[in-house]
Formats: C-alpha cells, structure tokens, sequence
C-alpha cells in the first residue's frame, strides 16, 4: 500500500475509479442489449481517429486529435443504429460490429505502418498511459463524465427502455435508430475520452466484466450496478498495486485483476448458491 504515497499512482488510481464509474453503468446497457463487442468496435474506431492524427503530423494538437476519433466513433455509431433494423433480417449485429471493429484495426494497421513513431502509437492505442496521464487530463474527463452522467439521467427512460425489451419500445412508437444513434454517439464521447488514457483493450474490460459480474450477483438493475461498481473500483485498486509492486504495465495489470476476481465472484456465488439450495432441501 506504499504505494498510495506516489503522486503517479494516485492520479492513475483516481482515472481508472473515473473509467471504472462510467463503463460499469454504460457496460449494463451494452450486455443487456447483447451488443458486447460495441465498446470495442467504437474504441477501435476511435483509435483510427488518433491513428489518422499520428499521419497526419497533428498528433500534438490535442483539439484536433479529439476531434478526428470523435468523428470516428460518430461513423461507428450511425452503422450501428442503422444496422439493428438489419438484424430482422437474421443477421446478428454482433457480426456486424465484428466487422466494423476487424476493419478498423486494420486501418490503423495500414495507416501507422508508413510512420516512424507508429509502432509506439500502435502499443499506445491497445494500453492507454495510465501512468503517464496528467491531474489535468483526468478533471477534464471526470467533468465530460459528469455531463454524460446528466445526459443519460434525463434520457434514463428511454435508455432502459430500449435496453430491456427492444421491440415493445418500438411499439410502443419509440424510434429506434434515432434513440440508438444517441446512445451511442454519447457512448462515443467516453470511448474517445478512454482509450487516450487506458488502451483498448482496459476500455473493453472495464464496460464488459464489473457488468456481467453485476449480472451474475442479481437480476435487479439497482443492485447489478452496485456490485458491478465495487467489483471494478476493488478490481482496479488491487491491478495498479499488482503493476506497481512487480513492475508490469498498468493496463493489462488492471484488465487481468477484473478477469481473475471474475472467476473468484463466479466461485464464491456458486458456493453461496449452493448451500442455499441444500439448506431449502
């Protein structure tokens, strides 16, 4: 626990509580609706953005860099929300979203190739700089959070509805492609925000795993939430020590946490689960 007494490692603590926060309540849509891949899509889309940055010669210009990956998870959003009206048509959108996020990893592939930092960009886009990031960066996130916070407080309604039962919103006269384009548009501002900071790859684990771990403990969404948010703050806190103590990239340290507790949550209900049933026997 020394080392909490390091500035680096609080400022990195505090930006994955932040990532931690929002993924866990976004995370809970997305397994919901199904759509799991769709933070990785989007993230990969985002990472094209900065990728074309890097080529560009304006990776300096922070605007800018902003600017071209928000675009790009704009673009992965519209096909998203116009392809679930293809679904009906047997096609899963889960193999959509497969081929949007192939694509754009193989994008920045052939974009960074031709460029001398490239190789360092490319490590940089899959594991984020938690270790690096400056106080600065991380209020600027903590308050576009806030704001989608907000956002997605005022919009909960329609939000859950779409998520809970797709086709009754829709007869209920929701329009799907508009509510799904906005979710994930909003969802695009956060992955843009992220994956400059954890990777991604942390940017996925944090929005898939402390979700489903919420899911495994209960089906009621008050308290899926809430254990997912534990899940991932303990998850997060025992991943940065592991990085620190045995000096491993901070990322993947944090990513491997969340899987490992994954399987500890996943005994431990079984066990409890199992006892319950032998005692109501």
């Amino acid at each position: 626990m020394e080392a909490l007494g390091l500035p680096f490692f609080r400022t990195a603590l505090l930006a994955c509580f932040l990532l931690a926060g929002i993924h866990a309540y976004l995370g809970f849509h997305v397994v919901r609706r199904g759509v799991i891949f769709v933070d990785l899509a989007l993230a990969q889309m985002a990472a094209l953005g900065v990728a074309l940055a890097v080529v560009l010669d304006h990776h300096d210009n922070d605007v800018l860099t902003y600017g071209l990956a928000l675009g790009m998870t704009f673009v992965g959003a519209a096909c998203f929300a116009w392809l679930r009206g293809q679904e009906r048509q047997h096609v899963p959108l889960e193999a959509f979203i497969g081929i949007v996020f192939a694509t754009a990893q193989a994008a920045v592939f052939l974009v960074l190739e031709k460029s001398p930092a490239g190789p360092e960009h490319l490590k940089e886009t899959l594991v984020g700089a938690l270790f690096t990031i400056a106080p600065g960066h991380v209020l600027k996130t903590a308050l576009l959070y806030a704001a989608v916070g907000v956002a997605h407080w005022l919009l909960r309604k329609p939000f859950f509805e779409i998520t809970g039962d797709a086709e009754g919103a829709r007869r209920r006269g929701r329009r799907l492609f508009w509510w799904d384009f906005l979710f994930y548009a909003i969802f695009g501002f956060v992955v843009t925000s992220s994956v400059q900071i954890a990777g991604v790859l942390l940017v996925f684990g944090l929005l898939v795993i402390p979700a489903v771990a919420g899911l495994m403990a209960s089906s009621r969404t008050a308290v899926s939430l809430a254990v997912g948010w534990i899940f991932a703050f303990v998850a997060c806190l025992a991943g940065l020590l592991g990085s620190v103590r045995w000096d491993l990239p901070a990322a993947p340290s944090v990513l491997v946490a969340l899987s490992g507790l994954l399987v500890v949550l996943g005994i431990g209900l079984r066990v409890v689960r199992g006892r319950g049933h032998a005692a109501g026997a």
